[in-house]
């Protein structure tokens, strides 16, 4: 097992005072930050070819920020209220406190924000199997979300509100080694597949955020090393920083029981 030297994030690059950086003073690692997924809200024209009208639905499923911001968004534009009675189903905590900047706090109680990935959701939509639910997304669609969902008799469409679009590493990395890949979406992980398609992930490890994460990475060729939230880890800086530790005691470990060796 080779020391960690270098980790690449996939995220925008991060203030002076991130704590990712003090995790790179901690373990005396490089990190490396690179957006690699830009997204573009839709126009009106763009939304209505889709032919979805939101009033149409009394459920609204968000996995990301960037859908809700998008989807209330165009709402203003149409000149639309979503109803008092809707619910809102997100994944995660974080994308439920972003939703409530857009939402009364009448209709804050209505939102389900338990779930860890989409498939976590259909229990609770089968107990609600009489509403209409309209997952709000964009980029990669969650086909075993919607398998499920149809499996189990559920009324759910989709409808995009972002375009995404797959940006290239900065020059400085495109050559670079990482000891350790981190992932904190599903769109990231497409994003390296389409930049790097002949990959080869060696002995790389891979850390990633989220189940529906998880299953695309292992779907597209990844051998995962590990992945959050679960247990006590809740987030993808808190995987990186248990993985960096658990190096750290194995590579002491290893090169104690060296020593000891050669002494003897």
């Amino acid at each position: 097992m080779k020391k960690v030297r270098s980790v690449f994030i996939a995220l925008p690059p991060q203030p002076p005072d991130s704590p990712y950086y003090e995790l790179s003073r901690t373990w005396k690692v490089e990190l490396y930050f690179a957006n690699l997924v830009e997204t573009q809200g839709m126009t009106l024209a763009e939304f209505r070819e889709q032919g979805i009208s939101p009033l149409d639905y009394n459920a609204f499923i968000f996995a990301g920020r960037q859908a809700v911001e998008h989807f209330f968004r165009l709402i203003r534009e149409m000149r639309l209220e979503v109803s008092p009675e809707s619910r809102f189903l997100c994944i995660g905590e974080a994308v439920a406190q972003h939703l409530f900047q857009y939402i009364p706090g009448s209709m804050r109680r209505r939102t389900y924000a338990q779930a860890r990935s989409l498939d976590d959701l259909i229990p609770y939509m089968r107990k609600h199997a009489g509403l209409r639910y309209l997952y709000v997304g964009g980029g990669v669609a969650p086909l075993q979300f919607f398998e499920q969902a149809v499996q189990h008799r559920l009324q759910v469409s989709s409808v995009r509100v972002y375009h995404v679009r797959y940006l290239p590493l900065p020059e400085p990395l495109r050559r670079k080694r990482f000891s350790v890949l981190c992932f904190p979406s599903v769109t990231s992980v497409m994003a390296w597949k389409h930049l790097h398609p002949y990959y080869k992930q060696g002995q790389t490890a891979v850390l990633v955020f989220g189940q529906d994460t998880l299953r695309i990475a292992q779907a597209e060729g990844f051998e995962v090393t590990d992945y959050a939230p679960r247990g006590e880890i809740s987030s993808l800086l808190g995987l990186l920083g248990q993985y960096l530790r658990r190096q750290s005691e194995h590579t002491s470990s290893r090169s104690k029981g060296e020593e000891k060796r050669s002494g003897d």
